[in-house]
């Protein structure tokens, strides 16, 4: 047990029972406890002896300390007392049952950018919370910001502790060195200015950018370094670094990291309603389609694997009549297999989905594996990972093959087309066999090939074949619950309700008289889904693009791609999203109708209106080629 331990354990008495040691740093160390009176565990963090004996810092720590434990939100750790004796200065705080956003970035990497999004949104509520009650954080960094386990609610924990020190406007925690972490301070805090709640925002961005990337934007070996380099140069675009990132999503973080504060979001409510878009432009996948994908994806794989399989099978067998019906088998559980995607495709139209919604949806699905390949490669050492992986399974392949060619030599020939084979050599037979399937099971099933694969069974049933295959396997099929009425499954983007499905409930008479309308909603629909499917086609490119940097050469032709791309792809992603938002204006308007709150020609003028707020730019119905 350490000295500082034992002198805690000492001061606390018989209140708190220390149990382990969570983490020490540069302003103390944290230990998890129990808290005898109400049976709870706690973290108690202690301020370094040598701060805790200066009687300036000791006042100022114990001030803004309990102005923290003041505050009660979600997202803000709790501060339940703050213990002060001779040597020992100390707070306790809930304890979270998790690990830090640094931890978690080390562990995974990179965070997918639905994941990244929520934090942003939650550590901005704790942050505008605390900015309404005139507290700067002034240390916002990863290992400030705590991931709950049991819910992955995100909580922001030590704030007012790096102002624990002289001055009111950067302030220190040790005599000469500036508060906070420097690969983390804002411009202004770096150079010493009054800095207010926007150069939260600023360390937040940064937050966001090693999230994203797993990096900080700034570094050096040196504190000055890296503090000239936070007040003089421009940190590099969120895009050039995670092309798959939503375009909103992407702006938003630059905003943040803007070196003069009036060129960031004022507050953090600002950027949480910036932040919305990019929750919003994701489109939802009806759980019916997202099944259909991986079911049906998964019977293609098993059918592959049984056909590539097939020869090694069939050639472990010694007569003719054996290896005609091993032929057979191995047929029909292709056939099998492949069938049952047909019959998916006809649950989905028995519960009213159309090709549209299924293509839409697929495309959704598309764009959700490119962003999580996109982060995979950005994790550290991902690229030698691949490379072993493909290492061990050569080997494996190689041995598979090697062994059962030995075995196959050993065979004995009886008489033309039969063979006879000892014990031992079948055994060697079914091992080499087994090690090749191996092999194969898991090629087809890593990552990078399952990504490459699943995107060609995506256009499969997406494409031509896909909607002859649901034409097929939609007839004679009635959607459930519509049939008789005609009526049949829409949805905004991804099979969810839409305006469709409202319009289509509205008596003959009044459909009728809508023709117009629907036939431009269904348009609407088909371009939204278009425009889906080319934002995941040019984040997959913009992936590729980035993938490995280019040489001295071609970085200036590699930025200009990749600057193109995500030009192409920030158009489709805008235009999209602004059909997403029409139908969504068109779907509450035609359920004022169907409430006798209007009238058709009301919905008609409301669509001319929502057709013409949609932005230029990508063509109609087809998004412009790149």
């Amino acid at each position: 047990m350490s000295e500082l331990r034992e002198e805690l354990q000492r001061a606390l008495d018989s209140r708190y029972a220390l149990e382990r040691e969570l983490g020490r740093g540069g302003m103390g160390a944290v230990f998890l406890a129990r808290d005898l009176t109400l049976d709870r565990p706690v973290a108690i963090k202690v301020l370094p002896p040598e701060l805790a004996v200066r009687a300036e810092l000791r006042e100022r720590f114990l001030r803004e300390t309990r102005t923290a434990a003041s505050f009660s939100h979600p997202n803000i750790v709790p501060v339940h007392a703050v213990e002060e004796h001779e040597a020992i200065l100390c707070f306790v705080m809930g304890y979270v049952e998790g690990e830090t956003l640094a931890q978690r970035i080390r562990r995974a990497g990179p965070l997918p950018a639905a994941e990244l999004v929520r934090l942003l949104q939650e550590v901005a509520w704790a942050l505008s919370y605390a900015h309404g009650r005139g507290t700067v954080h002034r240390d916002v960094k990863p290992d400030n910001i705590l991931i709950d386990r049991g819910t992955g609610r995100a909580m922001v924990t030590d704030f007012g502790i790096a102002r624990s020190s002289e001055g009111a406007a950067a302030g220190l925690t040790r005599v000469g060195e500036v508060v906070g972490t420097p690969q983390f301070m804002s411009p202004e805090q770096a150079s010493g200015d009054t800095i207010d709640g926007r150069s939260d925002l600023y360390s937040l961005g940064v937050v966001a950018f090693c999230a994203a990337t797993g990096r900080v934007p700034f570094d050096a070996e040196s504190t000055p370094a890296i503090l000239a380099m936070q007040i003089t140069r421009t940190p590099p675009s969120i895009a050039t670094e995670r092309p798959d990132l939503p375009a909103s999503l992407a702006a938003a973080i630059d905003r943040l990291l803007a070196k003069s504060p009036n060129d960031r979001f004022p507050n953090g409510e600002a950027l949480v309603e910036a932040l919305d878009a990019a929750r919003v432009s994701r489109p939802e996948i009806a759980p019916a389609i997202r099944l259909f994908q991986a079911k049906a994806n998964q019977f293609f794989k098993n059918a592959l694997m049984f056909a590539l399989a097939g020869p090694f099978i069939v050639a472990g067998a010694q007569y003719d009549g054996d290896r005609a019906v091993l032929r057979a088998i191995v047929a029909v559980v292709v056939v099998a297999l492949l069938l049952q995607i047909v019959v998916g495709m006809r649950q989905l139209a028995r519960q009213g989905f159309r090709h549209e919604n299924l293509r839409a949806g697929l495309a959704a699905i598309a764009t959700e594996g490119a962003e999580a390949r996109a982060q995979l490669r950005a994790a550290p050492n991902a690229r030698a990972l691949a490379w072993r992986r493909r290492v061990v399974l050569a080997l494996i392949a190689g041995s598979g093959m090697a062994i059962a060619h030995y075995a196959r030599s050993r065979r004995i020939e009886i008489s033309p087309g039969m063979y006879h084979s000892t014990p031992a050599t079948s055994r060697l037979a079914i091992v080499g066999i087994g090690l090749l399937v191996l092999a194969l099971v898991f090629a087809i099933a890593g990552s990078g090939a399952a990504g490459g694969l699943n995107r060609l069974l995506g256009m499969l049933w997406s494409g031509p074949i896909g909607r002859f295959l649901f034409a097929l396997a939609a007839r004679g099929a009635a959607p459930a619950g519509l049939a008789g009425r005609g009526a049949s499954r829409t949805g905004t983007l991804a099979g969810g309700r839409g305006p469709l499905d409202v319009l289509i409930s509205l008596p003959r008479p009044a459909r009728r008289e809508l023709s117009k309308v629907e036939a431009a909603l269904r348009a609407l629909e088909s371009e939204a889904a278009a425009l889906a499917a080319r934002e995941a086609q040019l984040s997959a490119t913009l992936a590729e693009a980035t993938a490995q940097p280019s040489g001295i050469h071609a970085a200036a032709a590699q930025q200009a791609l990749v600057a193109e791309l995500g030009g192409a792809r920030s158009a489709a992603s805008e235009r999209r999203e602004a059909i997403t938002a029409a139908l969504e204006r068109m779907r509450l308007h035609l359920l004022r109708l169907k409430s006798d709150l209007c009238t058709p020609a009301d919905v008609e003028r409301e669509l001319e209106v929502a057709r013409g707020s949609l932005p230029s730019g990508v063509a109609h119905g087809r998004p412009a080629p790149v």
